[in-house]
Formats: structure tokens, C-alpha cells, sequence
């Protein structure tokens, strides 16, 4: 990569961190759309994932992490990016080329395992009611709906990937901000 290629990377790696970290600061405002919120920063994450590849994006996502939960002062949007949505993009493409079948597997076991950290992490320590205990019929009504939602967000990110690369990257006009 040539110089002026890199610097150019490095500055697009600093302007989405910095986007990324304004729109996970506004879960903060609005605490009602805080998952919503999180999964909007993916943009991001599948544009550099086209442009430059895991490692940029990793680094992106690294500093978005730390830099969150030292800033947002509401921390569940912080842990939701940093142990689900800032990272899931990055690590599909290690579950998709498995098969069909161990990655819908694999996909679903690392989003329960996920699950239950958040929540474990988010009544444990950030003192949130427990509303629907483990084991209540509302907790497994709750995880039901969260595979369903992460199973439109895993079929989301690979239509939202290709049809970036495949159309909107030169309607936007990102072909000529990333020449290749």
C-alpha cells in the first residue's frame, strides 16, 4: 500500500471511529432505541470491511470499544457493541465458510453464549432490574425473539455487504475515495 493510500486509510479509520462513537453516545439520549442504536454503527464496519479488509476494521472497532465505555455514560450500548455488533461483522466471514449448517450452528450457539453474558453482565453489574429472571417464561420469550432478530441481522449484514460492494459503492461515489 502506497503512502498517501495509507494515510488516507488512516484518516477514514479515525472519522468512523469518531461517527461510530457519536452515534453509540446517543444511546445515551435516547435509552429506548440503545440496541437499535448499536446495530447502525455495522455500517460503518461493512464499508471498511469492503475497502481495507479485518485488520483496519478490528483496529476500528477496538477503539470504539474502549473509547465507548470510557465515554457513553449509559454502558449497556457500549457492552452491546463491543461484545456483539462491533465484532460480529468482523468474525461472520469465519462462521460463513464452514457450511451451511455448522455455520447456522455455530452462529446461533456464539449469539445465545453472547446473550447471556450481556445479560448476566447488565443485571450484575449495571444494576438493571431482572424483569424476566432465568428460567421465567418472559426470559425464554425474550431469547426466542432475540435469535429471530439475530438471524434477520445475520441475513441483513450479507444482503447490506454485497449490495454495497456490487452497486451502491460507485453510486456513492466511494469507488474513486477508494482506489484499489
Amino acid at each position: 500500500m502506497k503512502q498517501k493510500e495509507r494515510v488516507r486509510m488512516i484518516a477514514l479509520c479515525g472519522v468512523f471511529s469518531a461517527m461510530e462513537l457519536a452515534i453509540i453516545y446517543l444511546s445515551s439520549v435516547f435509552q429506548m432505541l440503545d440496541l437499535t442504536i448499536a446495530a447502525l454503527t455495522v455500517a460503518f464496519t461493512l464499508i471498511l470491511l469492503v475497502e481495507y479488509g479485518r485488520k483496519p476494521t478490528f483496529c476500528v472497532y477496538a477503539a470504539v470499544s474502549v473509547l465507548s465505555m470510557l465515554i457513553v455514560p449509559n454502558k449497556f450500548t457500549p457492552i452491546c457493541y463491543a461484545l456483539l455488533f462491533g465484532i460480529y461483522p468482523i468474525v461472520k466471514p469465519f462462521f460463513d465458510r464452514t457450511g451451511k449448517i455448522l455455520s447456522i450452528v455455530f452462529k446461533f450457539f456464539a449469539f445465545n453464549a453472547i446473550y447471556m453474558i450481556i445479560y448476566a453482565v447488565s443485571v450484575r453489574f449495571l444494576l438493571l432490574d431482572d424483569i424476566a429472571g432465568i428460567g421465567s417464561p418472559m426470559f425464554f420469550v425474550t431469547i426466542a425473539l432475540g435469535n429471530f432478530a439475530f438471524f434477520v441481522f445475520d441475513y441483513l449484514i450479507t444482503v447490506i455487504m454485497k449490495l454495497y460492494a456490487l452497486k451502491l459503492r460507485k453510486k456513492l461515489g466511494f469507488d474513486k475515495l477508494f482506489k484499489k
